[in-house]
């Protein structure tokens, strides 16, 4: 039984395949790449950078004219999360509250009655938008978050063990594609 050139050029094609496989392997080993989950988009990833909440940096909200903070390094683990719905809500129910008396009051005027009706919808859009972001955001892993709105910025605080480029970068994806705003505009804390 004789092999033709056909059967020894594939023959030598299939070990020289085999031994490039195997130097791979022994040279990079099983290590993942390192934006396997992430979804981008096209965007620059060098942008994204995720923050540790170890300090004084606060979560604030920003509803009318009432802007309310919770200090991230006196309140701990999900008290954190508990503690920030609780105060960017009481914030919410006082500018509810001032509109309320703008649009029923007798001596305001029309327009004056109109901005306390375009504040109040705008009231009503960031918390749905911030409930989608929490709901995205825990769908995708994290133990908790608590997004803030305030006019063109969004930051989010996330519960975390991981300090990783991806989980920023899943997060940005979320609350872009919720509110429609820039990279830049968003700003990520992580609260362990």
């Amino acid at each position: 039984m004789t092999m033709g050139k056909r059967q020894l050029v594939l023959a030598a094609l299939v070990v020289a395949l085999g031994a490039a496989v195997y130097l791979n392997w022994v040279a990079y080993g099983n290590n993942e790449l390192p934006a396997t989950d992430a979804v981008t988009s096209g965007r620059e990833l060098g942008e994204t950078l995720l923050v540790n909440a170890s300090g004084t940096e606060n979560g604030k909200t920003d509803s009318g004219a009432n802007s309310s903070a919770v200090d991230t390094g006196t309140v701990a683990g999900s008290d954190y999360f508990t503690s920030a719905r609780l105060s960017r809500e009481k914030a919410r129910d006082e500018s509810v509250e001032t509109l309320k008396k703008i649009v029923s009051g007798a001596e305001e005027t029309d327009t004056a009655k109109q901005t306390a009706v375009s504040k109040a919808n705008t009231i009503a859009e960031s918390i749905v938008k911030e409930a989608e972001i929490e709901n995205l955001i825990k769908a995708k892993g994290f133990a908790d978050c608590v997004a803030f709105l305030q006019g063109e910025e969004c930051s989010v605080v996330v519960k975390t063990k991981s300090n990783s480029q991806n989980d920023a970068i899943v997060i940005r994806d979320i609350v872009s594609g919720q509110t429609g705003l820039s990279y830049d505009k968003i700003k990520i804390v992580e609260c362990e």
